[in-house]
């Protein structure tokens, strides 16, 4: 079963909320995902593409990545995560 933003909503809220992260932000941030992760990304929705999308092909930034394991989620920020989360 594919991790989804919605199963995991309570943990990202908690996580937001115990790191200074803003949890609305988050919820608004386009989603890729996988069977055991989650990956938040930026997404500039100001950008003039004519609805047609990315374009160029260039990758989204990684703000945010929640990996499930066997102990539970992890959590890894990356060097956009404040930048967009906060």
């Amino acid at each position: 079963m594919t991790v989804s933003f919605e199963s995991l909503s309570n943990s990202i809220r908690s996580y937001c909320k115990n790191n200074g992260l803003d949890y609305e932000k988050a919820k608004k941030m386009s989603r890729c995902c996988g069977q055991d992760f989650l990956a938040l990304q930026f997404y500039d929705q100001s950008k003039e593409d004519n609805g047609l999308g990315l374009l160029d092909e260039t990758p989204l930034p990684l703000v945010l990545m929640i990996t499930k394991t066997s102990d539970g989620l992890t959590f890894e920020q990356t060097e956009y995560t404040r930048q967009y989360l906060t």
